[in-house]
């Protein structure tokens, strides 16, 4: 799972704890959840065609990386959000209040809750930032309360908050289909260093799949994962694709410097994660992946599987 959910609840670890209150925890019980919420990075990212229903289609492989915002969750008196970055939205766009809305209103729950976020992962970059904050918040919750959501339920709220979000309640390494509902888990990832770079550049992902041309090609698809399947960093590196790559670096050619100064560091392969504009970058050895951080606002960290 993409979401590490750290439970310290009173007597969390005692066998003898009142199971009534891990189900249904009250305010005098001071209880909450720690919950580590990861970014994830597009191996792989194709789009095979425009939907009926006005969305797209898609082909994805999805990693999570071990950069991550944190989330407190706690029962409280009424519902409210803190964070440490005054950028994040505080009103309806904001994930983690709808994931607090759409839980409430669906299941009628009569708690409230204290919410602080203390946010690493860069915003608008491609990393899913917003997604696994909104997925942390769903699965939190449902931990302070004592799993009582079915976890199928549980993802078909997150299915309806965002598109990433599914996946960033599972993590690991998978295949993403559909709009992002359909997820088929892959084997572990092979180990390596992730140098990722945030140039600090927005990018409107509905302006990007409105620039799309020719979508879906089945042969870079089966290249990639033929590669992934024999465990051969160097052949997956060499394998990345990202349909948008293209269409956002004609508007940001900023974007391909970047690509290029990792390709320059020695990296195995480098592409942009999702719409972009953050850009990542594989290396066999923590040395090598170390003087790629000379990249202006890189990151340094590992993939990182299911925690829970």
């Amino acid at each position: 799972m993409g979401l590490k959910v750290q439970d310290v609840r009173p007597n969390s670890q005692n066998a003898n704890t009142n199971l009534s209150l891990l189900q249904n925890p009250r305010l005098s019980a001071g209880g909450f959840v720690k919950v580590e919420a990861f970014a994830k990075i597009n191996l792989f990212l194709d789009v095979l065609g425009k939907r009926a229903d006005g969305y797209h289609d898609i082909f994805s492989v999805m990693q999570t990386v071990d950069m991550c915002d944190d989330l407190t969750i706690s029962l409280s008196e009424e519902n409210s959000f803190f964070c440490n970055d005054s950028a994040v939205p505080m009103g309806d766009q904001n994930l983690v209040l709808k994931a607090v809305n759409a839980l409430t209103k669906r299941y009628n729950l009569e708690e409230k809750f204290k919410i602080e976020l203390t946010k690493r992962i860069p915003m608008g970059a491609g990393l899913a930032g917003g997604s696994s904050d909104c997925a942390a918040t769903l699965l939190g919750i449902n931990e302070l309360l004592g799993q009582r959501i079915p976890r199928d339920e549980l993802l078909e709220v997150g299915k309806s908050l965002g598109a990433d979000v599914p996946f960033c309640m599972t993590g690991g390494t998978a295949i993403t289909e559909g709009i992002g509902e359909r997820i088929t888990p892959l084997s572990p990832h092979p180990p390596c260093y992730i140098v990722i770079a945030c140039p600090g550049i927005f990018v409107s992902t509905a302006d990007m799949f409105s620039r799309l041309g020719d979508m879906g090609n089945l042969k870079k698809r089966k290249n990639f994962l033929h590669a992934y399947e024999n465990g051969n960093l160097h052949d997956m590196a060499a394998s990345f694709y990202n349909i948008f790559t293209s269409v956002t670096t004609a508007l940001h050619p900023e974007i391909l410097d970047i690509i290029e100064a990792f390709r320059s560091a020695d990296a195995l392969g480098a592409q942009m994660s999702g719409t972009g504009s953050a850009v990542f970058a594989y290396f066999y050895d923590e040395k090598t992946a170390k003087k790629a951080l000379t990249i202006k606002n890189t990151f340094l960290c590992k993939p990182c599987e299911r925690t829970v």
